[in-house]
């Protein structure tokens, strides 16, 4: 008897089948039941039971016209796995790169909970007038040049949670204060493959930042660098390449 069969002895049928069911949602987006027991195979009454309890444990999301996608959930779940994965001890001598070449601080953050940008890793610029944020500290991903390009490469699902739960309030004349505003913004950085906070968290300070992508396009966590927004903008051009390169050379690492 091989290993995999002395382990089949063991398995719950029914884990087994909200774990399928799970994966097919992971890979195809929003499905119906009868689109879902044509994939997996598994019979509609039970699907029916498997949908239900993941949706009270808030691992599955059900639309009014009784679709399902993940549950904003996996995205924390996601993230404590990147953090145990040391993906900031991974990423931090490429900071450190492009702090030394940009001349800015440097940052790394990762989605944190269902609205929110948790700044995981930061190399400081050594210039008299820099950022000085704190690692552990958070912001609504909308409102940041990190949060907006992590944002910009999530499942449609996700995207539309997280424009009912986000608080769109101003923090400066150049806040973003809606969804669609929001939503126009993130085509642009799929666009082009990077963000910017235009003074949009903080007068005075401007900020470019890139997606860390793993090889299903989807962002696990972004760079940044920030600075004064005349300095950062006398250089926008050679920081945008800048950040651009080292979100790839991470991506790249973690793959």
């Amino acid at each position: 008897m091989d290993e995999k069969e002395s382990y089949s002895k063991y398995i719950l049928s029914s884990l087994s089948n909200a774990l399928e069911v799970i994966d097919e949602l992971g890979k195809e987006g929003e499905l119906s039941i009868p689109e879902i027991s044509e994939k997996t195979g598994i019979g509609k009454s039970s699907l029916f039971r498997i949908l239900a309890t993941l949706e009270s444990k808030k691992f599955v999301t059900k639309t009014l016209h009784a679709r399902y996608n993940l549950g904003l959930k996996f995205i924390s779940l996601g993230n404590a796995v990147i953090r145990k994965m040391g993906i900031e001890r991974a990423a931090h001598p490429y900071l450190m790169e492009l702090t030394a070449e940009s001349g800015e601080t440097s940052h790394m953050g990762v989605l944190d909970g269902a609205v929110d940008l948790l700044f995981v890793d930061k190399v400081v610029s050594s210039s008299s007038i820099h950022m000085d944020s704190l690692v552990g500290f958070r912001r609504k991903a909308h409102v940041v040049g990190c949060g907006k390009a992590i944002l910009a490469y999530q499942s449609e699902a996700y995207l539309d949670a997280y424009m009912k739960l986000a608080d769109f309030s101003a923090l400066t004349p150049n806040s973003i204060t809606s969804p669609e505003e929001l939503k126009k913004d993130l085509e642009r950085i799929r666009r082009d493959g990077y963000s910017v906070d235009n003074e949009e968290s903080e007068a005075g300070l401007f900020c470019v930042a890139a997606p860390v992508l793993d090889a299903n396009n989807q962002a696990l966590a972004a760079v940044s660098i920030s600075g004064p927004v005349d300095r950062m903008k006398r250089s926008l051009k050679k920081n945008i390449q800048l950040i651009k390169n080292t979100a790839e050379k991470i991506s790249q690492e973690l793959l």
